[in-house]
């Protein structure tokens, strides 16, 4: 078996050799396929040429590439030296190239295209210590680098000549050896520099994959950002089963979903945002949905979402947070079924379910209409047939046979998460860091624990403190209480062998993040009732109230975000007397409102400083933040003020697309003190 990432790459090409391991697209946009034993081919054959070059066991390789065959092959090449890769995206700013080349002590960089040479080039005078740059990109015409692909072709010729240098790096390739050096973008500071070991990812592989119950038969779509740990991690399990990965982007992404019909992806929670709201917004248009039809699909969504809160509480799957007792959860499950049967009779659902038939593959006309007010009356009462009729087809958007998506990277909204687990569309969602490589817990089918982020992974050790380091909980590597009892909450402190080494000459925050090897998530959660990880906010990222309250941002921003109104929004509130917020609009659906409420929209700072406009979220967040949705007195947001910039990944985004708080709180310091000054 396996100890190493690469002695994992050969016995991948060993057992699935022509099977499809990566797909990629040409000029055309069609898909080719490069299969395990040509990846490690040439892999290999870089690496030969890597060693040629000077590259030494244990080097710091920089990395810098988006999603493409060239960046599995480079990654397989620097981990065969025995070499770490240290990877970032093109969107990399020129600080941060400097920064990180340079803290890393890279002196090979690998460059994806001209574009990414021209920033690199731009920075180049501060960067003393690279002596070679490589670029992925066949067609570059760039004079003093080195091509990727003659590489290739380089060390196919040496080991057609007998070299076999490889071999003996990856013989010598220790578990605790770095396979990667990931700088994170981080929410405040510099980025610190993760060093993670072969047994980091080893680990990942090993567990994570049967909790999946993934298979060698999988298609994945590849559409995070490769160099972030969680697509990586991704991308090794479908390799260490021989499942195909199929490289996408945002741009393409509805034509890939249809071409690929993926089982499994990776996806980041703005994704799924996207998807619901692109969904809803097509269905209250009318020019797209007609009435008849939009009704279909709430009635349709209406029976599947009390249908599964009734199988979920019947099948011990509705999430707990109190200790219920079983007897109360099955009550409450046929009491929900038992509703939804009495609705009607059975006549008019036979009756109803004809007249839907009919209608599946016929468009609207008045001459139908009596088939539509049959189905109206009657499919109240069969949500089979309006699963088939309707959300299937929403299904069928995703490519039909989409088995799962495994979410990560930030918290799915709840009624996102509930939107598509309801329609039939399974929504794994897992929560980790870079720090942990990244996984610490996921869903699995068998505990698909909506309000959690899932089981925790084996051989994790886990504990939730107050904020006295007192252990509340406490989980043994077998996923058993020893100490303490559930449902309390505090900080998520982990202990395993994912658990990263340290930050890169870093002693001061590797000290910090690691004490007596256990890891200080910084985030707030609590084992549920239901043995599953719930989160509830980041301790970093709690506003304290001058009353002294502490107060989870996360949960009201989420909940604001449910308003069709509302793009993005950040609590603020720290040392005031109560909770704030910035505001960022859905600008498409504030137009259509202000146009039918006689506001003029041809500017958009005065669009959002217009006093109707003010008062509309001023009553939207009404509406959502307050009692009845369980939110406290002082959890209720008071003083606002609305922004016309979304936030966005580079400013007030990070790459995993969370918000950078501080960089929001630094720019808009002069509207938060005049808000609660105005106040």
């Amino acid at each position: 078996m396996a100890e190493n990432l690469a002695q994992l790459f050969r016995e991948s090409a060993e057992k699935f050799k022509n099977k499809p391991a990566f797909l990629y697209k040409d000029a055309q946009k069609n898909y080719l396929p490069i299969t395990y034993s040509e990846l490690y081919d040439a892999g290999v054959n870089l690496a030969e040429a890597l060693i040629e070059l000077g590259i030494q066991s244990r080097d710091h390789v920089a990395l810098l590439a988006d999603n493409r065959v060239e960046w599995i092959i480079a990654d397989y090449g620097i981990i065969m030296t025995g070499a770490a890769d240290v990877p970032r995206g093109t969107d990399i700013t020129d600080s941060e190239i400097v920064y990180i080349v340079s803290h890393s002590e890279s002196e090979v960089v690998f460059i994806e295209n001209d574009k990414m040479l021209e920033k690199f080039n731009r920075n180049k005078s501060q960067l003393g210590k690279v002596k070679t740059i490589i670029i992925m990109d066949k067609e570059s015409e760039a004079p003093g680098v080195l091509k990727m692909h003659d590489l290739i072709e380089k060390g196919k010729s040496l080991r057609a000549s007998g070299s076999r240098k490889v071999e003996d790096r990856v013989a010598a390739i220790k578990p605790e050896d770095l396979f990667t050096l990931i700088y994170t973008s981080g929410t405040t500071g510099l980025p610190k520099g993760v060093q993670l070991r072969h047994s980091n990812m080893m680990h990942q592989v090993l567990n994570v994959t049967p909790m999946l119950k993934i298979n060698a038969e999988a298609r994945l779509l590849s559409i995070l950002p490769v160099w972030h740990v969680f697509e990586r991690v991704v991308e090794y399990v479908c390799i260490s089963i021989g499942a195909a990965t199929y490289y996408t982007n945002v741009r393409d992404l509805r034509q890939d979903l249809a071409t690929v019909k993926p089982t499994f992806m990776g996806s980041a929670p703005r994704l799924w945002e996207n998807i619901y709201n692109g969904i809803y917004t097509r269905i209250n248009d009318p020019s797209q949905t007609p009435a008849i039809r939009r009704g279909l699909f709430k009635l349709a969504y209406f029976f599947s979402d009390k249908k599964n809160a009734a199988i979920r509480f019947i099948t011990g799957k509705e999430v707990d947070y109190h200790g219920r007792n079983p007897i109360v959860s099955l009550f409450y499950g046929i009491l929900m079924l038992g509703q939804l049967l009495l609705t009607g009779p059975f006549t008019l659902t036979v009756v109803s379910s004809v007249a839907a038939y009919l209608l599946a593959s016929t468009e609207f006309s008045y001459l139908s209409l009596p088939l539509y007010i049959l189905a109206g009356l009657g499919v109240f009462f069969n949500s089979a047939t309006l699963d088939k009729i309707v959300l299937s087809k929403i299904r069928t958007a995703t490519g039909g046979r989409l088995k799962a998506s495994i979410s990560g990277g930030g918290a799915l909204p709840r009624h996102v998460d509930e939107f598509f687990n309801n329609i039939g569309i399974n929504v794994l969602e897992g929560y980790g860091m870079t720090e942990t490589s990244p996984v610490l817990s996921v869903r699995t089918f068998q505990k698909l624990i909506i309000g959690s982020v899932g089981s925790i992974v084996p051989k994790t050790h886990l504990q939730i403190r107050n904020d006295n380091n007192e252990i509340l909980t406490e989980i043994d590597e077998n996923g058993k209480v020893i100490k303490g009892r559930l449902g309390r909450k505090g900080v998520v402190f982990v202990k395993g062998p994912q658990v990263m080494k340290g930050y890169f000459k870093n002693e001061e925050a590797t000290s910090k993040a690691l004490v007596d090897g256990w890891m200080n998530t910084g985030d707030m959660g609590m084992i549920n009732f239901k043995h599953t990880l719930t989160l509830t906010g980041r301790a970093k990222d709690t506003v304290v109230l001058l009353g002294g309250e502490n107060v989870e941002p996360v949960p009201i921003e989420n909940k604001l975000q449910e308003s069709v109104y509302i793009s993005q929004c950040m609590i603020i509130g720290q040392d005031q007397k109560n909770l704030g917020a910035i505001i960022v609009p859905d600008f498409e659906k504030l137009e259509e409102w202000a146009k039918e409420n006689g506001v003029d929209t041809s500017n958009k700072e005065a669009l959002i400083e217009n006093a109707k406009v003010v008062d509309l979220y001023r009553k939207e967040i009404k509406a959502l933040n307050n009692s009845k949705n369980g939110f406290k007195s002082f959890e209720q947001v008071t003083p606002f003020f609305i922004v016309s910039k979304p936030f966005e990944v580079g400013d007030e985004l990070n790459n995993m697309l969370k918000m950078k708080r501080h960089v929001i709180a630094e720019k808009y310091a002069d509207k938060i003190k005049k808000v609660y000054t105005d106040k």
